[in-house]
């Protein structure tokens, strides 16, 4: 009899606390939500400037692709960037700041680094002048706002 009701009340424990948990989670997921199409865009260009670095790469260094640098480098980059925004969005939220959304800064910063890198590797690959004038001007306009140093 006492088994039975420390079950029940085990099983109710359980059903609570997982209702917690979604309730927690969908929580933090609605108020992230008016960052999705950011997020989106950004993953999209991250998996993009991917496959253009692998295409150059594959094409005209001849070299294999290699999943470690992928997992090296560009997945922890696309997490620090969408953390980076996930921040500045809860800085905006937070402090009221709406003379200008940080978090839509970083993220068309981040945006125009990657269409800069896409353009560049687009040009390795086609040899076709139009990514090659879209990368020095991304390029161009970038040094002249001093956003970026020169490597």
């Amino acid at each position: 009899m006492m088994e039975a009701e420390i079950g029940k009340m085990a099983e109710k424990i359980a059903d609570k606390t997982w209702a917690y948990i979604c309730g927690a989670f969908t929580s933090v997921l609605g108020y992230f939500l008016p960052l999705k199409n950011i997020v989106t865009v950004l993953v999209i260009f991250f998996i993009v400037d991917v496959i253009f670095g692998c295409w150059n790469a594959k094409k005209n260094k001849k070299e294999r692709i290699q999943v470690k640098i992928i997992w090296n480098h560009t997945i922890p980059r696309m997490l620090a960037s969408i953390v980076l925004i996930l921040g500045a969005y809860m800085w905006d939220t937070t402090y009221s700041q709406t003379t200008v959304c940080t978090y839509k800064l970083i993220g068309w910063f981040i945006s125009g680094m990657l269409l800069y890198s896409i353009a560049e590797n687009g040009y390795k690959i086609t040899k076709w002048g139009i990514f090659n004038r879209i990368s020095k001007q991304i390029g161009k306009e970038l040094k002249n706002d001093k956003r970026i140093d020169k490597q």
